[in-house]
């Protein structure tokens, strides 16, 4: 049997497979395929990725709370138009009334041809209304702490998308390195058929010429059908792959990924530069904030608050004041002396979310620290691993040579032929492996140091 160093690889298809959904089928179109290297993809995952316009949505709602939190410092003025059908007409007549008092007395009151008129509606049968009424808040002491909770709630939500982005996008990133490495695989494996083919033509020349059995034909065919079988399943890995990243990036054309020659390399792995740049960290320094934030909003509420208001309303109709209209101002205090404890509860609460995002910052400090230093070293061991594998094809290649060599002047079995090209095919597979181990690596090292994605 064949040995096979396909754990990462695989792994990393069975995410992409994990992520992947029915695209138009893209591969089976006439069209030339496009280049797309990493950084087209990243682009295209930044506009169109269906996972991250869901984040933006998110954090649109979240910054809808500072409209809502300003409203607590802002005037309301309501209006208000009414009609009234009420069932009879009432109104009081106060010059008659005066009139009746003093001919109760014997005077003699004498009609006044153009006298103010007196009468005054009781009920009006039909009856408009127009109010216009306004409240602004004049001392609201928890209002501006509670303010300041919501803004700093924002940017952790707008950190925290960050970071989301940054998830995606590296699934993105590694997604792109497994198709190209799928595409590396198969290139080894469609090799690999060429060379069993004239194996098995020379076996099938050498038999036919008696120098051979027919066992070493049998041989060299067993060994073209599995190749064919292992080649057939490197055309659906990298099928899985392209489709996946399509679906990552909504490309419904034909692509073909290129990677390019030097990979970039991570711009800092300064710790301090590192919680930085950490989107991560920056959400729960404005947690921390918030929670702290609100901790003193909710602390000052046992003080009052001081509202000035106003009041105009209009009619068809006159009152006992005499006009169609009446209107007041005024300012009101309001203080709540008792509420049970809810908002010592409250402030208590804020204060342990302040303690938990403190501390949880203070993990992801030291989470971070080990990561830089652990992903450096995996990414240099993964460059010795390159270069092991470079120099194991070049003996696996040599080998291969001589073994042939030694296989027509017959002082080798068919054996020992067939398992150097295993070897030369387990030795480029490794290969492959190994340049998507490094990919793999440099974007975990970069994402450590929070310069992945750039910015």
């Amino acid at each position: 049997m064949r040995p096979r160093r396909q754990v990462g690889l695989t792994a990393a298809l069975a995410i992409a497979a994990s992520v992947s959904a029915p695209i138009s089928a893209f591969c089976q179109t006439a069209a030339p395929p496009r280049e797309l290297t990493l950084d087209d993809a990243l682009a295209m995952a930044k506009r169109v990725n269906r996972s991250l316009i869901a984040e933006r949505a998110h954090l649109a709602q979240a910054q809808t709370n500072v409209e809502q939190a300003w409203a607590a410092l802002f005037p309301v003025v309501t209006a208000q138009g009414k009609y009234t059908r009420n069932y009879k007409n009432a109104t009081l007549d106060f010059g008659r009334l005066i009139n009746g008092i003093l001919m109760a007395d014997g005077l003699t009151v004498m009609p006044m041809a153009d006298g103010p008129d007196y009468n005054v509606t009781i009920l009006k049968q039909n009856q408009l209304d127009a109010s216009i009424s306004a409240t602004m808040p004049l001392l609201a002491p928890a209002a501006y702490p509670a303010l300041e909770a919501v803004k700093a709630g924002v940017r952790s939500s707008e950190a925290n998308y960050e970071s989301s982005e940054a998830s995606v996008l590296f699934s993105v990133a590694q997604t792109f390195y497994a198709a190209a490495t799928a595409d590396e695989v198969l290139v080894t494996r469609h090799s690999s058929i060429e060379v069993d083919t004239a194996t098995l033509d020379n076996a099938k020349t050498r038999f036919a010429a008696g120098t051979v059995t027919k066992v070493d034909v049998d041989r060299a065919e067993l060994a073209l059908v599995r190749s064919q079988q292992a080649e057939l399943e490197a055309r659906y890995g990298q099928a899985q792959a392209y489709r996946a990243l399509a679906t990552l990036i909504q490309m419904d054309m034909p692509f073909k990924v290129r990677v390019a020659e030097t990979s970039s390399a991570p711009g800092s792995e300064d710790l301090d530069t590192a919680l930085h740049l950490r989107p991560e960290l920056k959400a729960l320094t404005f947690s921390e904030r918030s929670a702290d934030a609100q901790r003193r909003a909710y602390g000052w509420r046992w003080a009052p608050t001081l509202s000035a208001f106003g009041k105009a309303n209009v009619g068809n109709y006159v009152g006992f004041t005499g006009d169609r209209y009446a209107w007041s101002a005024g300012l009101q205090l309001d203080w709540t002396l008792y509420d049970g404890g809810v908002r010592d509860a409250q402030r208590h609460l804020a204060a342990a979310q302040a303690a938990e995002a403190d501390a949880r910052a203070e993990v992801l400090t030291d989470t971070i620290r080990d990561d830089l230093i652990n992903g450096r070293s995996f990414l240099d061991t993964k460059h010795q691993a390159v270069q092991a594998d470079l120099r194991a094809v070049a003996l696996a290649q040599e080998t291969l040579e001589l073994v042939r060599s030694q296989y027509e002047a017959g002082t080798v079995t068919q054996v020992d032929l067939l398992q150097a090209q295993d070897n030369l095919v387990a030795a480029r597979e490794a290969l492959a492996q190994a340049h998507f181990d490094v990919a793999v690596a440099d974007l975990t090292l970069r994402r450590a140091a929070g310069t992945f994605p750039p910015r």
